[in-house]
């Protein structure tokens, strides 16, 4: 089925930015705002990695609501045209595993470093309610069943992702490098029901299926079709 137009764009704002506003709120009640990077679980539900030192962290640590702006609005002249999404929900710490690294790597291959300090802890958002505002007058309300992955096909992906990039690697080479668009060698790190991640060196390039799938035995088509529309935009 054709995803609505605000739909599938709220998820590919969820999907491909890596940084974003994160409101918290202080002691007293007062909203605070700062500069988070983030990425998202196979669900989609955003992932942050915050040090214990800063002062968002100690915010939440007193109350968990927060608020994430995701702009990709860009430099633009027309910022006020440009796509943004709004969520809303609660921000806690969440067990690290090897999955969540591997995600949150995928979008920030540079910060393997703070992966190794003793402060810097993991966090899943619990997103209630989006607010996409996609332009002039085109402003839309997107809950979490929509802008999320069901967790039982989230699941069922994350038990055939490994094998899945491991075919890519092993026999698909060459369609791994039409993805990245990059000239240095890359890898495929992380797959789910939206698309995929890959990293060369320190980039982190983000891929997008023209729809969100829904069963693990439409990836195989999925990423086919995607590598032959890159093809056939190449020429």
């Amino acid at each position: 089925m054709t995803e609505q137009r605000p739909i599938a764009g709220a998820r590919a704002l969820l999907r491909q930015c890596r940084y974003a506003s994160l409101a918290t709120l202080t002691r007293d009640g007062a909203p605070f705002a700062s500069l988070a990077a983030m990425s998202s679980d196979a669900s989609g539900a955003p992932l942050l990695l915050l040090s214990d030192l800063a002062r968002h962290s100690k915010n939440i640590a007193g109350d968990t609501r927060v608020s994430l702006l995701l702009d990709a609005t860009g430099d633009g002249d027309e910022r006020l045209t440009g796509s943004r999404l709004t969520l809303a929900g609660t921000l806690a710490t969440c067990a690290r595993d090897d999955g969540l690294q591997r995600r949150y790597l995928a979008q920030h291959p540079e910060s393997a470093m703070l992966l190794e300090m003793s402060d810097f802890h993991f966090y899943r958002m619990t997103v209630e309610s989006g607010h996409l505002v996609a332009g002039f007058g085109r402003i839309d309300t997107i809950g979490p069943d929509d802008l999320l992955v069901a967790p039982e096909l989230a699941q069922e992906i994350a038990v055939i992702e490994q094998g899945a990039m491991d075919h890519m690697a092993d026999d698909h080479a060459d369609a791994v490098a039409v993805l990245s668009g990059l000239d240095e060698p890359s890898k495929l790190v992380a797959i789910d029901a939206d698309g995929m991640s890959l990293v060369a060196g320190a980039r982190s390039v983000r891929v997008m299926f023209s729809e969100r799938i829904d069963a693990a035995s439409q990836l195989r088509t999925a990423i086919a079709k995607v590598v032959r529309q890159i093809r056939r935009n190449l020429g």
